[in-house]
């Protein structure tokens, strides 16, 4: 018994153990800047601190295991890639490409983690690996072609894009662009105008106040939040809205499932609406025009915001609430 806890105490001390990096420089930035990193060999983390510096820590691996600065493969597997870290002016580059594509560099990797300023503009590109990015204000287009894509608490107007994996988005304030081939799209929380779509997944945006235009072919569009205008088509699943602030207009449309729609205080808005599957649940009230079974065309209050909603593969319901 002592044997095998004194084994496992052992092991989780060497879990715990901090990853030395292959290679860390360090520069000065006085300013605002702008970090131009790309990696064909693993993924990239980005994160920040409140020193007027930037990290640049570049771990080398192979088969899985984080090689140290002193071990004598390192200067052969630098022999493979083009790898750049250096400073111009307030713009920093970290890039580690590989020179070809041998056999023998099939379980080698580059992968970098950036410490910065919170006041960076980023451009992050990897083909090898997956981005995390934490805290960073700016500019931003984060690309993966090889995993995911997440962030959080970050700000300015950004462009995050995965075809290997999910985009995942946490706390984001500025106008954003999400599309993933790979995985399904969340965004939990965010100040700004919000474009999002995905064919590898569903799509799904909660506590959003801005506008919303949202797109999936697989699987659903969900989206909560305080908008002034929605557009979400689905040809996955099935479209679900609960949203308030609706003053401009509401674009629905599902041919893979239904329709559900909460419509906050719905009831006292001015709506021209215009609603079509094989059965339409809605409460009319101060109505002018047709109500059928599976269509609903007219004004309610004497109209003014355009409701639009199409579903050929489900039902629609819409529900008002306080």
């Amino acid at each position: 018994m002592i044997t095998m806890l004194v084994v496992m105490l052992s092991c989780h001390s060497y879990g715990q153990e901090e990853k030395v990096p292959t290679i860390t420089k360090i520069f000065e930035l006085n300013q605002p800047g702008t970090l131009n990193s790309k990696s064909s060999g693993g993924g990239i983390i980005v994160k920040t601190h409140n020193e007027s510096k930037v990290e640049v820590q570049a771990f080398i691996r192979k088969n899985g295991k984080v090689l140290s600065p002193t071990d004598p493969l390192v200067a052969d597997i630098l022999e493979k890639f083009d790898l750049e870290i250096e400073k111009n002016g307030s713009v920093i580059n970290a890039n580690a490409v590989r020179k070809t594509n041998f056999n023998r560099l099939k379980n080698v990797g580059i992968y970098f983690t950036i410490i910065v300023p919170r006041e960076m503009s980023c451009n992050v590109t990897s083909s090898g690996g997956g981005l995390n990015i934490y805290g960073v204000e700016g500019t931003h287009n984060f690309i993966s072609s090889g995993g995911s894509v997440f962030l959080k608490s970050t700000t300015g107007n950004t462009m995050a894009k995965s075809s290997g994996g999910k985009v995942g988005v946490t706390n984001h304030s500025g106008d954003i662009r999400l599309s993933s081939s790979g995985g399904g799209v969340t965004l939990d929380e965010t100040h700004g105008s919000v474009y999002a779509r995905s064919s590898g997944g569903g799509v799904r945006l909660k506590n959003i106040q801005g506008d919303v235009d949202a797109g999936s072919s697989g699987g659903g569009v969900s989206v909560l939040g305080e908008c002034n205008y929605v557009k979400a088509k689905s040809s996955g699943g099935s479209v679900h809205v609960n949203i308030s602030n609706l003053n401009e207009e509401l674009y629905l449309q599902s041919s893979g499932g239904g329709i559900d729609a909460v419509i906050q205080n719905g009831n006292e808005l001015g709506l021209d609406l215009d609603l079509n599957s094989s059965r339409v649940k809605i409460d009319l009230q101060n109505f002018s025009g047709q109500s059928k079974k599976n269509r609903v065309k007219g004004t309610m209050n004497e109209g003014g915001i355009p409701v639009y909603m199409l579903a050929s593969g489900g039902s629609i319901k819409v529900r008002y609430e306080d």
